[in-house]
């Protein structure tokens, strides 16, 4: 008996390991949109999902335009500042499909993260 609940607690390690790697870390680091207009962004794996062709500051999103003539809105809560360019880490180029077919269907629809974590700056 105490060999098969051994089994059975191996094989749920790797379920919750996958569900923490889709989350996101949202910190209080102010980034100005407007700076990677132009530039690529880069998903799951270092694919090149596409390129930033406008940005709304105001709401924190990017418009995206992939690179088989896709045309995404991107939520920055899924974005990292990586120097002069933007990760989307948990993003892949099958995302991106999906989130401007989901634009066509309704004009506006945004890909967010479903799941979110605040981390706040250590006190002191």
């Amino acid at each position: 008996m105490a060999t098969a609940v051994l089994a059975s607690a191996a094989l749920t390690t790797p379920t919750v390991a996958q569900e923490l790697v889709q989350q996101t870390v949202v910190t209080e680091v102010p980034i100005n949109l407007n700076n990677f207009v132009g530039q690529n962004v880069f998903g799951a794996a270092h694919a090149n999902l596409g390129t930033v062709s406008r940005v709304d500051p105001y709401r924190g999103v990017i418009a995206l335009t992939g690179r088989y003539g896709e045309y995404a809105l991107i939520s920055m809560s899924l974005l990292i500042p990586d120097g002069p360019s933007l990760r989307a880490p948990t993003l892949s180029q099958g995302d991106i499909k999906y989130a401007s077919d989901a634009n066509l269907r309704h004009p506006g629809a945004t890909m967010a993260a479903p799941h979110i974590i605040v981390v706040e700056p250590p006190l002191g």
